[in-house]
């Protein structure tokens, strides 16, 4: 009696290396197809997703009926063990994956996405290429590897039937069947328990951070980049590293896209970076770049570059407004200091009391060290310590609060904060509308007299870098085209500009 059907090794490799790679090189050319489309991905994903499928099947058809024709086991469990154990890895890997702890953002399951992303590589890859601009829910990263079991696994009963073989007791297949729906539907359990308590609004896609600074690259074609005519500072060699915050990346690459010569897009990455006000302190810190734009250092910031030995120089280059916006339904339009620090203490917390309707106020908040939550301690809170947020109440990127703020149609009484330039110019979203604080609203001249009560200085900051061009870039960056850099992309300049 044959315990292990001969075609099992074959039989795996197929449902979990061959198969998932081609569907990650057809998924990866389908996107490529869809961009000279112009949007119109769903037909081409479509054709390949049929195409694969029926491939899928050839193949599972053909492992059955090749060499080892005439085997067919007369038990369930040892015909379609290639299922069987493709089924419990799948299973078992989502089953690990989905008991991570979540993380603090709403995005709840990006544990999940990696761990699993690792234990399918194959068909992961086309996945997290196809959904780079959203945040998709497991089903997204299950559905690839269980259709291309179920497309093999047609294709093997093809094969017997065409060796006419005996047919199979329907035990097997039932007690398969409900073994697997009695997994899933613990997995949507599980998924619903983690949603418990998270905003998830209408469940419009996520957009990824990088989208919001996707059409800043320098050098690129068409990019949104202020041009600099005639620059009177050019760089050709020993190149400043640039870094720093996500809303002053149009700033600093606009600068590198003028002043350096002898870069393209490609190259200019090896010395223009964008990783985020925290990461970039971090990084400036450690020497691995020469000058940062970003806000004011928080005082953790400050004592790590103490502990480094290292001294943070400060080069003011612009003005921004530090804003709080809610959704264009809300009827309140307009709050007082006192009253953003009193829905961010939690002793408002309902819109009622503000003037507005009969609704639970959800603060958002950023992760400590970022621009924005150290403009929030130090322009808004005043010394006055923030509640730790609820792990619905936490944005990790600046993006993300936005969406959180203008998606959650489940929670029309969201508020957030950012930076103006940000939150009006780089970001898609316009269903927000920005407050006016203290009856101030964030123009550019309430933001150049100083009447606007949240007003934030930018820096170009340094750390003893012994780049020997970065004293003439923060010239340059304080003087008339610099600054007319600064206006045009939406900042206030520190020095007027003619």
């Amino acid at each position: 009696m044959t315990v292990r059907p001969p075609y099992l090794i074959r039989a795996l490799l197929d449902q979990l290396i061959f198969i998932p790679l081609l569907f990650s090189t057809l998924l990866i050319g389908t996107l490529f197809l869809g961009a000279f489309l112009d949007g119109w991905f769903a037909v081409p994903a479509a054709l390949a997703g049929g195409f694969l499928l029926w491939l899928t099947a050839v193949f599972g058809r053909r492992v059955v009926t090749g060499k080892h024709a005439g085997h067919a086991d007369a038990r369930f469990a040892v015909r379609y063990r290639p299922l069987i154990v493709a089924l419990a890895y799948t299973l078992v890997c989502a089953a690990v994956a989905i008991l991570l702890p979540a993380s603090r953002e709403g995005a709840v399951f990006g544990p999940f996405a990696n761990w699993f992303s690792i234990t399918h590589l194959g068909t992961s890859m086309g996945v997290i290429l196809a959904t780079l601009f959203a945040s998709p829910t497991p089903w997204v990263y299950l559905a690839p590897p269980l259709a291309i079991y179920a497309a093999y696994t047609a294709g093997m009963a093809a094969g017997f039937r065409r060796l006419s073989v005996p047919p199979l007791s329907w035990r097997g297949p039932v007690v398969c069947g409900l073994s697997v729906a009695a997994a899933l539907g613990l997995l949507a359990l599980r998924m619903e328990q983690l949603r418990d308590g998270v905003l998830m609004g209408d469940h419009r896609p996520m957009l990824a951070e990088e989208f919001f600074v996707h059409h800043y690259q320098p050098f690129e074609n068409n990019n949104r980049l202020v041009k600099v005519d005639s620059p009177t500072l050019t760089i050709a060699a020993d190149y400043p590293r640039l870094d720093g915050a996500t809303a002053l990346y149009p700033v600093y690459a606009a600068a590198a896209q003028a002043i350096y010569q002898g870069l393209d897009r490609s190259s200019v990455r090896k010395v223009v970076s964008q990783s985020r006000t925290p990461e970039a302190y971090e990084r400036l810190i450690n020497g691995e770049v020469d000058l940062i734009l970003v806000a004011q250092p928080s005082a953790e910031q400050r004592a790590m570059a103490e502990a480094a030995g290292v001294t943070l120089e400060l080069t003011p280059i612009g003005k921004e407004a530090f804003v709080f916006f809610v959704q264009e339904n809300n009827p309140v339009s307009e709050l007082t200091s006192t009253q953003i620090r009193d829905i961010y203490t939690k002793r408002v917390v309902n819109w009622s009391a503000l003037g507005g309707r009969d609704e639970t106020i959800m603060p958002f908040q950023r992760p400590a060290g970022s621009g924005s939550q150290t403009a929030m301690l130090a322009h808004v809170m005043r010394g006055e310590p923030l509640p730790a947020p609820l792990r619905e109440e936490y944005s990790e990127g600046m993006g993300g609060v936005l969406q959180r703020v203008a998606n959650y149609r489940n929670a029309p009484g969201a508020i957030g904060y950012s930076f103006r330039v940000f939150a009006t110019t780089m970001s898609p979203i316009t269903d927000l509308k920005l407050l006016a604080i203290d009856g101030i609203a964030p123009t550019t001249e309430s933001i150049r007299t100083g009447a606007y009560p949240f007003t934030a200085d930018i820096y170009a900051i340094t750390a003893g870098t012994d780049n020997p061009h970065v004293a003439d870039l923060l010239a340059w960056l304080q003087g008339p085209q610099g600054q007319s850099l600064v206006e045009q992309t939406g900042y206030v300049p520190v020095t007027p500009v003619r």
